[in-house]
């Protein structure tokens, strides 16, 4: 028997009075409803429509959400659940078949510009509102908990990050980051999976570099209040490349010089400069993870002096002073 409904919140609400109490008495529809979406019911992303014309269409709208649940360090639900009301049919896809599309990143609503997708068929369709069996096999699905492990980039490792130091209290960046090279050995969670083993997939890039840019934003939250540094986009960086430049040619003739970053981060302004820039360049960072990502992407372009531990004084100037004729000095 079919039902009638106006509009999509109505048959929603219709929906989730009759089944939430045959899942989980204690869930209720506020529990439900986040992130924009129709429902998130355990491993389950639930959408509606009074009547589904277009399946492609209405998938690519729920893989958005998940795309932008994934950025936001949140589970992506195993079951993709798309309800036509009207005619009391649920299409049941399953999201890790799709992971290459939730992986990717999208801008604008999710349900604006959808036409064109093409998918697989539904690996179910059940008639909830005509067979008994259906339905039973529908409040089994709304009661799992599994979930589609993801894969860490640089779209997403901020807000994995963020969960990560939120649920962990104390932890630290190396806790997160954490690798095998370098002289801090700690295999970090994104690598060695633990606390989020049923979420993200061992994250396999030997070092960070792919996460240059984002350094300041993995540390944990204490780190961030005590540090006060971000990332500086590119155009500022460009502009203080000129400037270093015009200050450069004011240097008398005869004259060597030094270009002291005493806040280098990961490198962002040296990694612009020419290998002749570069060799006159005494870069200093605070945090550990940023000193590593900066000897990786810059130590190919010269021999580099690590003064590792010092604070810079007169003493670590005297160092310099001694190894410095076209090397690239880094001090930690």
């Amino acid at each position: 028997m079919s039902n009638h409904f106006s509009n999509e919140v109505d048959g929603q609400l219709k929906f989730y009075q009759d089944y939430l109490p045959l899942v989980d008495k204690t869930l209720k529809t506020d529990d439900i409803l986040t992130d924009y979406t129709d429902g998130i019911v355990n491993g389950n992303l639930i959408e509606f429509k009074v009547v589904i014309n277009d399946i492609n269409s209405v998938l690519f709208q729920a893989i958005k959400y998940l795309s932008a649940r994934r950025i936001k360090g949140k589970e992506i639900p195993k079951n993709i659940l798309l309800v036509s009301l009207t005619n009391e049919k649920i299409y049941v896809f399953d999201s890790q078949e799709y992971l290459i599309h939730i992986e990717k990143v999208y801008f604008g609503g999710a349900s604006v510009k959808t036409s064109g997708f093409s998918s697989d068929a539904p690996l179910e369709v059940l008639e909830y509102g005509q067979s008994q069996l259906d339905e039973s096999r529908l409040i089994t699905l709304l009661r799992s908990k599994q979930y589609t492990k993801i894969n860490i980039d640089e779209n997403c490792i901020v807000g994995w990050a963020e969960r990560f130091y939120r649920e962990n209290k104390g932890a630290k960046k190396s806790d997160f980051i954490g690798d095998h090279t370098g002289k801090v050995k700690i295999i970090g969670e994104i690598r060695k999976p633990e606390k989020l083993k049923e979420f993200i997939n061992p994250y396999i890039g030997e070092t960070n570099v792919q996460f240059q840019y984002l350094m300041d934003k993995l540390n944990d939250t204490l780190q961030k209040k005590n540090l006060g540094a971000f990332y500086t986009p590119e155009p500022y960086v460009q502009k203080s490349l000129e400037l270093v430049r015009q200050a450069i040619k004011r240097v008398p003739e005869g004259n060597d010089y030094i270009i002291l970053d005493r806040c280098a981060g990961t490198g962002n302004l040296e990694i612009l400069m020419s290998d002749e820039e570069l060799s006159h360049c005494v870069l200093s960072t605070i945090e550990y993870y940023e000193y590593k990502v900066l000897l990786e992407l810059l130590g190919a372009r010269g021999e580099a002096v690590e003064l590792d531990g010092f604070p810079f004084s007169k003493r670590v100037f005297r160092l310099l002073v001694q190894h410095f004729h076209r090397h690239l000095a880094v001090v930690l």
